[in-house]
C-alpha cells in the first residue's frame, strides 16, 4: 500500500511539473511579444542620438489574449558598444538597447532581447 501510495505521488508531482513548466512557457512567449514590440516602438520612435532618454526606463507593457491580460515590467538599458558588440566605456558610433521582460508571478527575468542601433 505504501509504495503504490508513493507511486502515484511520485507520478502526480511530475504532471505538476510539467504543468507548471506549460505555464511559464505560455508566460514567456507573452513577454517575448510585449519585449519586441517595445523594441519596435524605440525603432520607429526613436532617434539614434535619443536612445539615451530611454536607459533605465521602466516600462509596463501589457498583452492581452481574450478576456485576460497579463502585464509585464520591462526594464531597458541603453549602453555604447563597439564593433563587436562589447560595451565601451567610451562613445562609439554603435548603441545597444536592452529590454528584460519580467512578471510579477516569476521572480526571475523572462526574456532579453537586444538590438544595436547604429549612427
Amino acid at each position: 500500500m505504501m509504495i503504490a501510495t508513493m507511486a502515484a505521488f511520485n507520478q502526480m508531482s511530475a504532471k505538476l511539473g510539467s504543468y507548471n513548466e506549460m505555464i511559464y512557457s505560455e508566460f514567456e512567449l507573452m513577454a517575448n511579444a510585449v519585449a519586441i514590440d517595445q523594441m519596435e516602438r524605440i525603432d520607429l520612435l526613436t532617434d539614434y542620438e535619443d536612445l539615451e532618454t530611454w536607459d533605465s526606463a521602466l516600462v509596463e507593457r501589457s498583452f492581452e489574449s481574450g478576456s485576460r491580460t497579463v502585464t509585464f515590467d520591462l526594464a531597458i538599458t541603453v549602453r555604447w558598444v563597439d564593433d563587436e558588440g562589447n560595451p565601451s566605456a567610451i562613445e562609439t558610433d554603435q548603441k545597444e538597447v536592452e529590454i528584460q521582460a519580467m512578471e510579477d508571478h516569476f521572480s526571475r527575468v523572462m526574456v532579453t532581447h537586444s538590438r544595436i542601433f547604429s549612427d
